[in-house]
Protein backbone atom coordinates (compact mmCIF):
# COMPACT_ATOMS: atom_id res chain seq x y z
CA UNK A 1 0.00 0.00 0.00
CA UNK A 2 1.00 3.59 -0.51
CA UNK A 3 0.98 6.37 2.08
CA UNK A 4 2.65 4.40 4.87
CA UNK A 5 4.84 6.39 7.19
CA UNK A 6 8.55 5.79 7.03
CA UNK A 7 9.63 3.23 9.61
CA UNK A 8 9.19 4.61 13.09
CA UNK A 9 10.38 3.45 16.47
CA UNK A 10 12.36 0.71 14.72
CA UNK A 11 15.52 0.76 16.80
CA UNK A 12 13.88 0.55 20.22
CA UNK A 13 11.21 -1.85 18.99
CA UNK A 14 13.72 -4.19 17.35
CA UNK A 15 15.80 -4.27 20.53
CA UNK A 16 12.75 -5.30 22.55
CA UNK A 17 11.67 -7.95 20.04
CA UNK A 18 15.18 -9.40 19.87
CA UNK A 19 14.92 -10.19 23.58
CA UNK A 20 11.52 -11.86 23.14
CA UNK A 21 11.65 -13.69 19.81
CA UNK A 22 14.00 -16.46 20.97
CA UNK A 23 11.93 -17.20 24.09
CA UNK A 24 9.30 -19.87 23.61
CA UNK A 25 7.85 -22.91 25.45
CA UNK A 26 10.16 -25.69 24.25
CA UNK A 27 9.15 -29.35 24.43
CA UNK A 28 9.87 -32.61 22.64
CA UNK A 29 7.48 -31.64 19.83
CA UNK A 30 9.42 -28.45 19.11
CA UNK A 31 12.67 -30.42 18.97
CA UNK A 32 11.07 -33.06 16.74
CA UNK A 33 9.71 -30.56 14.24
CA UNK A 34 12.91 -28.52 14.23
CA UNK A 35 14.93 -31.64 13.41
CA UNK A 36 12.37 -32.69 10.78
CA UNK A 37 12.54 -29.33 8.99
CA UNK A 38 16.35 -29.35 9.08
CA UNK A 39 16.45 -32.86 7.64
CA UNK A 40 13.81 -32.08 5.00
CA UNK A 41 15.20 -28.78 3.72
CA UNK A 42 18.88 -29.02 4.64
CA UNK A 43 21.09 -26.04 3.86
CA UNK A 44 18.19 -24.39 2.04
CA UNK A 45 16.44 -23.87 5.39
CA UNK A 46 16.93 -20.31 6.62
CA UNK A 47 14.69 -20.19 9.69
CA UNK A 48 11.54 -21.55 11.35
CA UNK A 49 8.94 -19.28 12.97
CA UNK A 50 6.58 -20.66 15.62
CA UNK A 51 3.27 -18.80 15.96
CA UNK A 52 -0.35 -19.23 16.97
CA UNK A 53 -2.28 -20.46 19.98
CA UNK A 54 0.25 -23.13 21.00
CA UNK A 55 2.76 -20.43 21.94
CA UNK A 56 1.04 -20.28 25.32
CA UNK A 57 -0.68 -22.74 27.62
CA UNK A 58 -3.33 -20.06 28.16
CA UNK A 59 -4.47 -20.01 24.53
CA UNK A 60 -3.88 -23.59 23.36
CA UNK A 61 -6.58 -26.23 23.57
CA UNK A 62 -6.15 -29.99 24.10
CA UNK A 63 -6.79 -30.59 20.39
CA UNK A 64 -4.59 -27.76 19.05
CA UNK A 65 -1.40 -28.47 17.19
CA UNK A 66 1.51 -26.20 16.44
CA UNK A 67 1.82 -23.73 13.54
CA UNK A 68 5.10 -22.87 11.84
CA UNK A 69 6.40 -20.73 8.99
CA UNK A 70 9.34 -22.44 7.27
CA UNK A 71 11.60 -19.94 5.53
CA UNK A 72 13.87 -21.11 2.72
CA UNK A 73 16.42 -19.50 0.42
CA UNK A 74 15.29 -21.00 -2.89
CA UNK A 75 12.06 -22.69 -3.89
CA UNK A 76 13.74 -24.77 -6.58
CA UNK A 77 15.64 -26.66 -3.88
CA UNK A 78 12.46 -27.68 -2.03
CA UNK A 79 11.39 -30.33 -4.56
CA UNK A 80 12.67 -32.25 -7.56
CA UNK A 81 9.30 -31.70 -9.22
CA UNK A 82 9.41 -28.35 -11.10
CA UNK A 83 5.63 -27.97 -10.92
CA UNK A 84 5.74 -28.16 -7.13
CA UNK A 85 8.51 -25.66 -6.52
CA UNK A 86 7.33 -23.28 -9.25
CA UNK A 87 3.87 -23.23 -7.65
CA UNK A 88 5.37 -21.78 -4.44
CA UNK A 89 5.85 -18.47 -6.27
CA UNK A 90 2.10 -18.11 -6.83
CA UNK A 91 0.17 -16.61 -3.88
CA UNK A 92 2.66 -17.59 -1.19
CA UNK A 93 2.86 -19.07 1.36
CA UNK A 94 1.86 -22.68 0.67
CA UNK A 95 0.30 -24.61 3.55
CA UNK A 96 1.18 -28.21 4.48
CA UNK A 97 0.06 -30.66 7.14
CA UNK A 98 2.70 -32.86 8.76
CA UNK A 99 1.85 -36.00 10.72
CA UNK A 100 4.58 -38.40 11.86
CA UNK A 101 4.68 -41.17 14.44
CA UNK A 102 7.73 -41.96 16.57
CA UNK A 103 7.83 -44.48 19.40
CA UNK A 104 4.04 -44.73 19.46
CA UNK A 105 3.64 -40.95 19.75
CA UNK A 106 2.03 -38.90 17.00
CA UNK A 107 3.57 -35.56 16.05
CA UNK A 108 1.29 -33.28 14.09
CA UNK A 109 1.58 -29.67 12.91
CA UNK A 110 0.68 -27.24 10.13
CA UNK A 111 3.44 -25.36 8.38
CA UNK A 112 3.75 -22.74 5.68
CA UNK A 113 6.66 -22.52 3.29
CA UNK A 114 7.91 -19.20 1.94
CA UNK A 115 11.20 -17.80 0.67
CA UNK A 116 12.99 -15.17 2.71
CA UNK A 117 12.65 -12.68 -0.15
CA UNK A 118 8.89 -13.14 -0.38
CA UNK A 119 8.54 -12.97 3.40
CA UNK A 120 10.23 -9.56 3.37
CA UNK A 121 8.04 -8.40 0.47
CA UNK A 122 4.87 -9.65 2.21
CA UNK A 123 5.63 -7.60 5.34
CA UNK A 124 6.70 -4.40 3.63
CA UNK A 125 4.78 -1.29 2.55
CA UNK A 126 4.35 -3.06 -0.82
CA UNK A 127 2.59 -6.08 0.74
CA UNK A 128 -0.20 -7.31 -1.54
CA UNK A 129 -2.34 -8.62 1.32
CA UNK A 130 -2.33 -9.22 5.07
CA UNK A 131 -1.77 -12.97 5.06
CA UNK A 132 1.81 -12.92 6.37
CA UNK A 133 1.85 -9.35 7.67
CA UNK A 134 -1.13 -10.03 9.95
CA UNK A 135 0.44 -13.15 11.43
CA UNK A 136 3.80 -11.47 12.04
CA UNK A 137 2.16 -8.50 13.76
CA UNK A 138 1.34 -10.85 16.66
CA UNK A 139 3.56 -12.68 19.14
CA UNK A 140 5.93 -15.06 17.33
CA UNK A 141 9.07 -17.02 18.18
CA UNK A 142 12.02 -18.22 16.10
CA UNK A 143 12.86 -21.83 17.00
CA UNK A 144 15.67 -22.13 14.43
CA UNK A 145 17.80 -19.74 12.40
CA UNK A 146 20.77 -20.61 10.24
CA UNK A 147 22.73 -17.43 10.76
CA UNK A 148 22.58 -14.04 12.46
CA UNK A 149 21.87 -12.23 9.19
CA UNK A 150 18.72 -14.28 8.69
CA UNK A 151 17.55 -13.62 12.24
CA UNK A 152 18.03 -9.86 11.76
CA UNK A 153 15.97 -9.94 8.55
CA UNK A 154 13.16 -11.82 10.31
CA UNK A 155 13.26 -9.21 13.08
CA UNK A 156 12.98 -6.53 10.39
CA UNK A 157 9.91 -8.31 8.97
CA UNK A 158 8.41 -8.58 12.47
CA UNK A 159 8.98 -4.86 13.17
CA UNK A 160 7.58 -3.87 9.77
CA UNK A 161 4.47 -6.03 10.27
CA UNK A 162 3.78 -4.43 13.65
CA UNK A 163 4.25 -0.93 12.23
CA UNK A 164 2.11 -1.49 9.11
CA UNK A 165 -0.69 -3.24 11.00
CA UNK A 166 -0.74 -0.42 13.55
CA UNK A 167 -1.11 2.25 10.88
CA UNK A 168 -3.87 0.34 9.07
CA UNK A 169 -5.76 -0.22 12.33
CA UNK A 170 -5.87 3.48 13.15
CA UNK A 171 -8.49 3.90 10.42
CA UNK A 172 -10.81 1.61 12.38
CA UNK A 173 -10.59 3.73 15.50
CA UNK A 174 -11.63 7.12 16.79
CA UNK A 175 -11.38 7.09 20.58
CA UNK A 176 -9.74 4.14 22.31
CA UNK A 177 -7.67 2.87 25.23
CA UNK A 178 -4.41 0.93 24.91
CA UNK A 179 -6.12 -2.47 25.05
CA UNK A 180 -8.60 -1.34 22.38
CA UNK A 181 -5.74 -0.28 20.10
CA UNK A 182 -3.92 -3.59 20.57
CA UNK A 183 -7.03 -5.66 19.88
CA UNK A 184 -7.83 -3.61 16.77
CA UNK A 185 -4.37 -4.49 15.42
CA UNK A 186 -4.79 -8.15 16.35
CA UNK A 187 -8.25 -8.27 14.72
CA UNK A 188 -6.91 -6.89 11.43
CA UNK A 189 -5.87 -10.28 10.02
CA UNK A 190 -9.34 -11.68 10.84
CA UNK A 191 -10.91 -8.80 8.90
CA UNK A 192 -8.77 -9.81 5.91
CA UNK A 193 -9.79 -13.47 5.78
CA UNK A 194 -12.79 -15.78 5.81
CA UNK A 195 -12.19 -17.89 8.90
CA UNK A 196 -13.77 -20.67 10.90
CA UNK A 197 -12.90 -19.01 14.19
CA UNK A 198 -14.55 -18.30 17.51
CA UNK A 199 -14.99 -14.53 18.01
CA UNK A 200 -13.18 -14.94 21.35
CA UNK A 201 -9.93 -15.87 19.58
CA UNK A 202 -8.50 -12.32 19.69
CA UNK A 203 -9.28 -12.00 23.39
CA UNK A 204 -7.69 -15.40 24.06
CA UNK A 205 -4.46 -14.50 22.22
CA UNK A 206 -4.34 -11.09 23.89
CA UNK A 207 -4.70 -12.51 27.40
CA UNK A 208 -2.08 -15.19 26.69
CA UNK A 209 0.58 -12.58 25.83
CA UNK A 210 -0.80 -9.37 27.33
CA UNK A 211 2.56 -8.17 28.67
CA UNK A 212 4.14 -8.60 25.24
CA UNK A 213 1.37 -6.65 23.51
CA UNK A 214 1.34 -3.88 26.11
CA UNK A 215 5.11 -3.34 25.81
CA UNK A 216 5.33 -3.56 22.02
CA UNK A 217 2.23 -1.58 21.12
CA UNK A 218 2.91 0.84 23.97
CA UNK A 219 6.06 1.83 22.07
CA UNK A 220 4.07 2.19 18.85
CA UNK A 221 1.43 4.31 20.58
CA UNK A 222 4.09 6.55 22.12
CA UNK A 223 5.56 7.18 18.67
CA UNK A 224 2.16 7.90 17.15
CA UNK A 225 1.52 10.49 19.87
CA UNK A 226 4.91 12.12 19.24
CA UNK A 227 4.13 12.31 15.50
CA UNK A 228 0.80 14.01 16.22
CA UNK A 229 -1.25 11.19 14.69
CA UNK A 230 -2.79 10.25 18.03
CA UNK A 231 -3.69 12.62 20.88
CA UNK A 232 -3.68 11.58 24.53
CA UNK A 233 -6.84 12.93 26.17
CA UNK A 234 -6.49 11.50 29.66
CA UNK A 235 -5.24 8.46 31.48
CA UNK A 236 -5.43 5.54 29.03
CA UNK A 237 -7.69 7.58 26.75
CA UNK A 238 -6.61 8.38 23.20
CA UNK A 239 -8.05 9.93 20.04
CA UNK A 240 -7.01 9.59 16.39
CA UNK A 241 -6.31 12.85 14.53
CA UNK A 242 -8.16 11.97 11.32
CA UNK A 243 -6.44 14.60 9.17
CA UNK A 244 -3.06 13.02 9.95
CA UNK A 245 -3.95 9.38 9.35
CA UNK A 246 -1.16 7.69 7.35
CA UNK A 247 -3.74 5.57 5.46
CA UNK A 248 -7.36 6.67 5.03
CA UNK A 249 -10.29 4.37 5.73
CA UNK A 250 -11.30 3.97 2.09
CA UNK A 251 -7.86 2.65 1.13
CA UNK A 252 -7.84 0.35 4.13
CA UNK A 253 -11.20 -1.10 3.14
CA UNK A 254 -10.01 -1.62 -0.44
CA UNK A 255 -6.91 -3.37 0.89
CA UNK A 256 -9.02 -5.63 3.11
CA UNK A 257 -11.29 -6.53 0.18
CA UNK A 258 -8.22 -7.40 -1.91
CA UNK A 259 -6.80 -9.44 0.98
CA UNK A 260 -10.03 -11.44 1.27
CA UNK A 261 -10.04 -12.15 -2.48
CA UNK A 262 -6.42 -13.32 -2.38
CA UNK A 263 -7.19 -15.46 0.68
CA UNK A 264 -10.00 -17.25 -1.16
CA UNK A 265 -7.78 -17.63 -4.21
CA UNK A 266 -5.42 -19.68 -2.02
CA UNK A 267 -8.09 -22.30 -1.26
CA UNK A 268 -7.45 -24.47 -4.37
CA UNK A 269 -3.73 -24.62 -3.55
CA UNK A 270 -4.45 -25.53 0.07
CA UNK A 271 -6.68 -28.39 -1.10
CA UNK A 272 -3.76 -29.71 -3.15
CA UNK A 273 -0.99 -29.21 -0.59
CA UNK A 274 -2.87 -30.29 2.57
CA UNK A 275 -3.48 -33.97 1.86
CA UNK A 276 -6.22 -34.38 4.52
CA UNK A 277 -7.67 -30.88 4.27
CA UNK A 278 -11.26 -32.07 4.76
CA UNK A 279 -10.44 -33.90 7.99
CA UNK A 280 -8.52 -30.83 9.21
CA UNK A 281 -11.49 -28.57 8.47
CA UNK A 282 -13.95 -30.90 10.20
CA UNK A 283 -11.63 -31.20 13.21
CA UNK A 284 -11.38 -27.41 13.47
CA UNK A 285 -15.17 -27.12 13.32
CA UNK A 286 -15.49 -29.58 16.20
CA UNK A 287 -12.61 -27.97 18.14
CA UNK A 288 -14.01 -24.45 17.78
CA UNK A 289 -17.75 -24.99 18.09
CA UNK A 290 -18.17 -28.55 19.36
CA UNK A 291 -20.02 -29.48 16.16
CA UNK A 292 -19.25 -32.93 14.77
CA UNK A 293 -20.20 -32.81 11.09
CA UNK A 294 -20.36 -36.22 9.45
CA UNK A 295 -19.65 -36.23 5.71
CA UNK A 296 -20.95 -39.51 4.22
CA UNK A 297 -18.66 -41.56 1.98
CA UNK A 298 -20.76 -40.88 -1.13
CA UNK A 299 -20.39 -37.10 -0.67
CA UNK A 300 -16.63 -36.92 -0.08
CA UNK A 301 -15.58 -37.24 -3.76
CA UNK A 302 -17.94 -34.37 -4.59
CA UNK A 303 -17.36 -32.22 -1.50
CA UNK A 304 -16.10 -29.25 -3.55
CA UNK A 305 -19.57 -29.14 -5.12
CA UNK A 306 -21.81 -30.27 -2.26
CA UNK A 307 -19.77 -28.57 0.45
CA UNK A 308 -21.12 -25.14 -0.40
CA UNK A 309 -24.42 -25.95 1.35
CA UNK A 310 -22.49 -26.46 4.59
CA UNK A 311 -20.46 -23.32 3.97
CA UNK A 312 -23.50 -21.07 3.53
CA UNK A 313 -25.31 -22.66 6.48
CA UNK A 314 -22.38 -22.06 8.84
CA UNK A 315 -21.89 -18.56 7.47
CA UNK A 316 -25.56 -17.78 8.13
CA UNK A 317 -25.16 -19.13 11.68
CA UNK A 318 -22.15 -16.86 12.23
CA UNK A 319 -19.62 -19.70 12.51
CA UNK A 320 -17.72 -18.59 9.42
CA UNK A 321 -16.53 -15.03 9.79
CA UNK A 322 -15.89 -12.53 7.03
CA UNK A 323 -15.87 -9.30 8.98
CA UNK A 324 -16.07 -5.95 7.25
CA UNK A 325 -15.37 -2.44 8.37
CA UNK A 326 -18.32 -0.55 9.75
CA UNK A 327 -19.37 2.59 8.00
Amino acid sequence: MEAFLESFGSKELKKLLREIILNFPSDDEIEFFKDWFKARYGENLRAVIFFGSCLSELSKSPTSFKDFIVIVDKYRLTSKNPLKWLSHWLLPPDLFHLAEERQEKKYECKYYIISLKQLLDATSAQAKDLYILGRLSKRIAVIYYRDQEGLELILDAHVSSIQRASQLSLSLLERFDKAGFIKAVMRLSYLAETRLEDERKVESLYLAHSEFYKKVYGLILKELIEKGIVREEGQDNFRVIGAKLPVDKRKVEEFLVLSRKRFKARWPKMILTVDNWLEQLLAKLERTYGIKLEIPAWERPFILITGWRHYFRFKKEGKIHESKLKE
